[in-house]
């Protein structure tokens, strides 16, 4: 089980949905494993929108850290951003539907 999830919403610019998956799976999640050693697993998803009301996807990606020491992972992160080690493209949208970033540590008990 993990120990603690980084979780990260973001979006498309609307019509570049293409470049911006292929720049998230082949550069971004090495980029964010690279800089947190703690990245046992990532999954990432698609938001389905079943009531048709239209917009830009929405994307969420789960990153499973080994353990619960959610400050360091974060740390580390905003170091690898602000030392260029985050390899960044204007296919994400971060003007009208920025990203979301969240981190989590695991209570304890789990259900089965």
């Amino acid at each position: 089980m993990a120990q603690g999830l980084f979780i990260a919403h973001s979006s498309a610019v609307p019509g570049r949905e293409a470049e911006y998956e292929q720049w998230y799976d082949e550069i971004h999640v090495p980029d964010v494993r690279a800089a947190i050693p703690s990245v046992t697993a990532v999954h990432r998803y698609r938001r389905v929108d079943l009531a048709g009301g239209g917009g830009a996807p929405r994307y969420v990606a789960v990153y499973e850290l080994a353990d619960a020491d959610v400050a360091t992972a974060a740390a580390q992160l905003g170091a690898a951003g602000a030392e260029g080690r985050l390899r960044m493209t204007d296919a994400m949208d971060v003007s009208d539907n920025p990203p979301e970033l969240q981190w989590y540590a695991a209570t304890g008990a789990t259900a089965v």
